[in-house]
């Protein structure tokens, strides 16, 4: 008995290890930002960065937390539509970076 509970404990425990979340991709997050077009990414694992504060954002405080996040890392950014761009960055973010949050922006 004891042997076919640590098997299925075995078994269970990779299952759930294998199973986990849906993971980041930061290459993507990369390209979702080149195509935006408004923010630089000749850095990009700095932007990959930004995009990880973001996540934590939207740990903390939700979308308006996130895009804050995004104008306070971007703050040279005075168009007129930065605003716009931020939440663009947001949701690539939680699109690419962190999923969990995929449907809150």
């Amino acid at each position: 008995m004891t042997k076919l509970l640590v098997a299925v404990l075995a078994v269970t425990g990779i299952g759930l290890a294998t199973a986990g979340s849906a993971s980041a991709d930061e290459s993507g997050f990369i390209e979702a930002i080149n195509a935006v077009g408004h923010y630089s990414t000749v850095y990009p694992n700095e932007t990959v960065q930004v995009g990880y504060r973001v996540c934590s954002a939207f740990d903390r405080g939700g979308d308006a937390a996130a895009v804050q996040e995004v104008l306070k890392a971007y703050n040279r950014d005075d168009s007129a539509s930065r605003e716009y761009y931020a939440t663009l960055v947001a949701q690539s973010a939680a699109y690419n970076l962190c999923p969990r949050h995929r449907w809150e922006i």
